[in-house]
Order: structure tokens, then C-alpha cells, then sequence
């Protein structure tokens, strides 16, 4: 069942100022477990902070607040610069609000935005560990296209799957 959903995009450097706190709060809770709390906190500084995610949204990337029920639910972002193809960046529910298919009402979003612009593939990356996530996106249609394990600094690295979704249905 999902509750009443929308998306407000973000716009300024204190949109992005509000969604670091935010955004540092599911990372915890979620990803600690996966990838430890020093791995968390460099990625966090590196990816979920203000001036990482407004350079990104200066660069192109559009960033949506997660609405439900007119509480912050979670947030994305894609990216559009790969011609017909949309990468999937950040795509975040908090704890509180999983399990009510706002994940799959973001998804359905950006398809339904790209596709007018021509875009034929969705992909992005999860981490090989991150489980419920995996299957979330292959319930969701999406295919696992190849493992990638990348350095990040500081010793660190993403050990992801690429996953890709064909938008011609």
C-alpha cells in the first residue's frame, strides 16, 4: 500500500544544507551494518554532503525530496549526461517509511520523466551486500549487468553490482 507520495526538487545550497542531516541519519542506521561505521562516515563526507550534492546538482544531477504524507520520507537523485540512458545516483527511504512502495513510486517517477526525453535504460549501483535492496530492484524488473568493486580513498572501495532496467516495455 502506498501512502500519498510526492517529490519536491531541490534548489538551493540550503536545500542540500537540510538533506545532509538527513540524509547522514538513514546512512547509519542502514549502511553501518554493511560497510562499517568508518566507511560510513568517509562516504557520507565524500557523497552525502552539502557541497558534494550541490556540486553534483550544479554538474546536473536532479535531487528530489521523497514526500509522504507531507513528511520527509526519503530522497534521490539521477543523472541524465549518458545519451538514452538515466543513471539512478541516490535513491534513500528512511527506516520509518520502508515497505510502502515509495521506492517503487520513485522509480516509476524518473522513468516516467526520462522517458519523454528519449531515455531507453535506467542503471545504478548497490553494494553486493546490501540484500534487501538487491531484491527490491530485481522484483522491481531491474537485471544485474556486472560487478564492480572501485577504490574510493583512504583504502576504502564500493563493491557494487551495476544493475540496469530497459525502459522499451
Amino acid at each position: 500500500m502506498t501512502d500519498f507520495v510526492d517529490f519536491r526538487f531541490l534548489e538551493t545550497r540550503n536545500d542540500f544544507k537540510q538533506l545532509e542531516s538527513f540524509a547522514a541519519s538513514i546512512w547509519e542506521q542502514h549502511y553501518i551494518p554493511i560497510i562499517g561505521a568508518n566507511q560510513v562516515a568517509f562516504m557520507l563526507e565524500k557523497y552525502q554532503s552539502t557541497e558534494a550534492m550541490f556540486d553534483q546538482f550544479l554538474a546536473g544531477f536532479k535531487y528530489a525530496w521523497v514526500m509522504s504524507e507531507g513528511q520527509k520520507a526519503g530522497y534521490f537523485a539521477f543523472d541524465l549526461k549518458v545519451q538514452k540512458k538515466v543513471f539512478i545516483s541516490k535513491l534513500y527511504i528512511h527506516k520509518d517509511f520502508r515497505r510502502r512502495g515509495l521506492g517503487r513510486c520513485v522509480l516509476d517517477f524518473i522513468a516516467k520523466e526520462v522517458q519523454v526525453l528519449g531515455c531507453t535504460k535506467m542503471t545504478l549501483s548497490v553494494n553486493k551486500d546490501n540484500s534487501n535492496s538487491i531484491q527490491f530492484y530485481l522484483s522491481y524488473g531491474f537485471q544485474i549487468i556486472k560487478a564492480q568493486k572501485i577504490a574510493i580513498g583512504e583504502g576504502f572501495y564500493m563493491d557494487d553490482y551495476v544493475m540496469s532496467y530497459s525502459l522499451l516495455r
